[in-house]
């Protein structure tokens, strides 16, 4: 009787022991698991008003057609197309920063060759709207910022004798042909005539032209921004 009760005693406490055993399994597997998956649930960083963003861009005319990008693959397509378009490499830009209208921003242009420039040219003005519109943005988001010129329309009404004397054929020009400017912070010119500094391209279209004279216009309509990361 001993023996059989002694037996019995042994046999009702293993069922508990088991499960004290796969319990504490379990909680410790769950949190292996939380572990692992927290950064998943962890939002990514916001930018902030003073930051600093490193950004993707593509610069888009007034009709979509993208004229300035960070995007290979969409650089890719557009030559696939036939169209023009600068590759560029990605900026920093500060968070919610008031630039002024002056300054000229200028962008690497990776492909193709341009000889006689420095870069591709943003005004100050196009610079502070990309910085406002980062405001808020997580990385990773990409999001489109529009351009606004207010009373600035910055076109340029040439005569013939002024488009021929900047290189330009007025013959051959037709409206909605894009077309080289050069801008520079330094309007000094030197003794050889040529100016202290590399000019910035910006690219104008033609929107109208008459008998003899035609306007260049070289404002944009958006910017298509992807916040990459935040380094400050």
């Amino acid at each position: 009787m001993k023996q059989t009760q002694q037996k019995s005693s042994k046999d009702e406490s293993s069922p508990w022991m088991k499960w004290a055993y796969v319990g504490v399994a379990l909680i410790v597997a769950v949190a292996m698991v939380g572990t692992y998956l927290s950064p998943l649930f962890d939002a990514p960083q916001k930018a902030q008003v003073g930051n600093t963003a490193l950004i993707g861009y593509t610069i888009r005319d007034e009709d979509g057609r993208p004229l300035v990008t960070t995007d290979q693959s969409l650089a890719a397509s557009e030559y696939g197309k036939g169209n023009f378009v600068l590759l560029s490499s990605g900026m920093e830009v500060p968070v919610g920063a008031q630039v002024s209208g002056e300054n000229i921003a200028v962008l690497p242009v990776l492909y193709p060759e341009i000889g006689g420039f420095s870069g591709f040219g943003l005004l100050g003005f196009e610079v502070a709207a990309i910085s406002q519109g980062l405001v808020g943005m997580r990385t990773g988001e990409m999001k489109a910022v529009g351009l606004t010129y207010g009373s600035n329309d910055l076109a340029m009404n040439l005569s013939e004798e002024d488009a021929n004397g900047i290189g330009l054929n007025f013959t051959e020009i037709a409206v909605g042909d894009l077309v080289p400017l050069g801008f520079t912070t330094s309007p000094d010119i030197s003794m050889n005539n040529e100016t202290n500094e590399a000019p910035a391209l910006r690219l104008g279209k033609v929107t109208e032209k008459t008998a003899d004279s035609l306007v260049i216009t070289h404002r944009y309509g958006s910017v298509d921004v992807t916040l990459n990361g935040i380094t400050g």
